[in-house]
């Protein structure tokens, strides 16, 4: 609750992924979003037998939602120093053998991990690639924090051409909208192409 209080809309995100959050020290899960059981299969069957817990409900050690190897990666995951170093990486679902690739972060009250489907059979793959994208990020983010305060045109021009490099955009913009809804220009970045018929 601590957590989803933060989120601009609680409870909701995407609906391609899902997200729990656990405690670090017990793996418990202390919240968890609406569509996590059906993304992980882990709906109740139509016809409840009574001796079957429900799967996934605050206090679920998380490991049990994932296969045994995928857990080990989960624990030396929330082991490490800088938990987002580690990110992504590649773990299946216990019930359906479905893969995921977790993003990990750490928040005041524990960890939470933001599942997508995996888009590929290969991790090695979506794993390069991702990789690439978290360096190129990681620059980013070093270049805005080593900028000379108080010099927010520097800062907007910086933003619009780390996120054209980030996104590969041929063109990158960044808007201010004011009270009455009108948009300013603050920076901009790329080429307009001229099309000739």
């Amino acid at each position: 609750t601590a957590y989803l209080s933060k989120i601009q809309k609680g409870c909701h995100i995407q609906p391609f992924g899902c997200t729990i959050a656990v405690e670090e020290s017990t793996f418990r899960v202390i919240a968890y979003s609406k569509n996590a059981r059906d993304l992980l299969d882990l709906m109740p069957q139509s016809v409840p037998v009574l001796e079957r817990r429900e799967i996934l409900t605050i206090g679920t050690d998380v490991r049990t939602l994932f296969m045994p190897s995928s857990s080990t990666l989960l624990e030396k995951a929330f082991c490490a120093w800088e938990i987002t170093l580690l990110n992504p990486i590649w773990i299946h679902s216990r019930v359906s053998g479905k893969p995921f690739y977790p993003i990990l972060h750490r928040i005041d009250v524990g960890v939470v991990i933001d599942l997508e489907p995996a888009r590929t059979e290969d991790p090695t793959l979506f794993i390069a690639g991702a990789v690439l994208s978290q360096k190129l990020a990681m620059r980013a983010i070093s270049q805005l924090q080593s900028l000379p305060s108080g010099d927010i045109k520097l800062l907007c021009d910086m933003v619009v051409e780390s996120v054209r490099e980030l996104t590969r955009y041929d063109r990158v913009m960044e808007y201010k909208f004011h009270e009455d809804e009108h948009g300013e220009v603050l920076a901009e970045v790329g080429e307009l192409r001229l099309l000739l018929t």
